[in-house]
């Protein structure tokens, strides 16, 4: 059963356009997205798709792109104020494996994007900006911990986080929280030997 939004203002409708974009894709992937699924969800008129954005795939692009970059803003506000705190690497790892866990519907409608980017190169370019806007998370993490070169581990952060999550959402307890962070562990770990901080990393290993 669709549950019905009553929103007043023309800001309201377009932010519940983007939240039921988010909803669909999660429950059935980018291509059931369609005027139709994602009104009925929001609980607007038919019509207010065209109102708001030149076609669907606008508004499927849109909804990307604020989520991901929402959520990296938050992540990434969190691992400043982990910094500022002095917090010790492994609890800057913790919280970064605890940010990883899924959300629904969030993170399984970024990963239903990434099947469809896989298959149709021109959502590329939006999947692109959401790659970037999750590593911008990990480069914040990195650095918090007292990493070198963060930039050079994002990438490898995020696919683990990522990897992680993806298990999660299709075997719920699959991987559980001190799974995740040792995970996280090993990788700083190991990314600190390999950049000459080999004895940092044995310092961090006997805590």
């Amino acid at each position: 059963m669709t549950v019905r939004r009553h929103r007043p203002s023309a800001q309201a409708r377009r932010e519940a356009l983007l939240e039921a974009v988010v909803e669909v894709v999660a429950a059935a992937g980018v291509a059931g997205v369609t005027h139709r699924a994602v009104t009925e969800r929001a609980g607007l008129p038919l019509t207010t798709v065209g109102y708001f954005f030149d076609s669907i795939d606008a508004l499927i692009e849109e909804a990307l792109r604020v989520y991901t970059d929402t959520d990296a803003q938050a992540q990434v506000r969190l691992a400043e104020s982990l910094a500022e705190a002095h917090s010790t690497p492994d609890e800057v790892l913790e919280a970064l494996a605890f940010t990883a866990a899924p959300r629904d519907p969030e993170t399984l409608a970024l990963f239903e994007a990434y099947l469809h980017a896989a298959r149709h190169p021109e959502y590329r370019d939006s999947i692109s900006h959401a790659l970037t806007a999750a590593r911008t998370v990990a480069v914040a993490g990195v650095r918090a911990a007292g990493g070198p070169d963060p930039e050079g581990a994002a990438a490898a952060f995020t696919a683990l986080a990522h990897g992680m999550a993806l298990h999660e959402l299709a075997v719920p307890g699959a991987i559980p929280p001190e799974t995740a962070q040792a995970a996280f562990r090993a990788l700083f770990l190991g990314f600190l030997v390999d950049n000459g901080h080999g004895e940092l990393a044995m310092e961090l290993r006997r805590q």
